[in-house]
């Protein structure tokens, strides 16, 4: 049994369902993308997972416990997560921003450890934001912005970590040194990773497994070798192509035709 699930999962806004009856199982120690068109339902499934969306039916399962028996301070202990256009304080640092990732691991007067300053250190660090640490937020450029945003998600230093769409703002540059970091993270550490991409190739080149959706139903699942083809990025993308072997790594590389 895998530590994060859904069984039965249907999530929505208002009077209108996204997905519909989903069963996910995340699988540990690996790198998942769940991949797809826009407004197929990828975000709205991770905020699902995330107990960001309460389920209108079904349940997501973490460690065996459904989430909504879960604290949110013990989810964020072992679930960390950078949601889609986050939202930050007025005039807030960098530094105070990661800080806030440690918030889940300190006691109720938030004494300031040794391990805290490590991991944000370690996470500032990892995402090439050290030099930016006293600047405000706000004066950031949205590439910038978003490192910073996914220093705090590393500072909080959990076994399961999800992300939506982490790669927005950033330069093609970054966002491969951004997936090579996470995949060296799950690499080293075992980390669990689930990430919303847009770029397929991205997604086949740095990821484990692959989740595909269209139209809140998920149409493929598996490695991305063994599920990405012409006839599937035909169906989940409505784009015409050739799926050859990417050059440098070997996986899928989808070419338009």
């Amino acid at each position: 049994m895998t530590r994060l699930r859904a069984e039965g999962l249907t999530l929505g806004y208002d009077d209108q369902a996204i997905v519909t009856n989903l069963n996910v199982d995340v699988l540990d120690g690996k790198v998942t993308a769940i991949v797809g068109a826009n407004a197929c339902g990828k975000s709205t499934l991770l905020r699902g997972l995330a107990r960001l969306l309460r389920p209108r039916d079904g349940a997501v399962y973490l460690d065996g416990k459904t989430l909504a028996d879960l604290s949110t301070l013990d989810v964020a202990k072992v679930l960390g997560l950078l949601p889609q256009a986050p939202i930050a304080p007025d005039g807030i640092t960098v530094a105070d921003l990661v800080s806030r990732g440690r918030y889940p691991h300190q006691g109720w007067f938030r004494r300031w450890t040794d391990r805290d300053h490590d991991a944000v250190a370690q996470a500032l660090d990892a995402t090439g934001t050290a030099d930016l640490i006293n600047r405000p937020l706000r004066q950031l450029s949205g590439g910038q912005r978003q490192r910073v945003w996914v220093a705090m998600a590393l500072a909080q230093d959990t076994d399961l970590l999800l992300l939506d769409e982490p790669t927005t703002y950033l330069d093609i540059n970054h966002q491969v040194e951004l997936l090579r970091l996470l995949k060296k993270l799950n690499t080293e550490s075992g980390k669990t990773i689930v990430i919303v991409l847009h770029d397929l190739n991205l997604a086949c080149r740095f990821c484990d497994h692959l989740i595909a959706m269209s139209d809140g139903a998920i149409v493929a699942e598996g490695t991305p070798t063994g599920t990405v083809s012409a006839e599937l990025v035909e169906k989940v993308f409505g784009l015409s192509c050739v799926v050859i072997p990417d050059p440098v790594a070997g996986t899928p590389m989808v070419v338009p035709s």
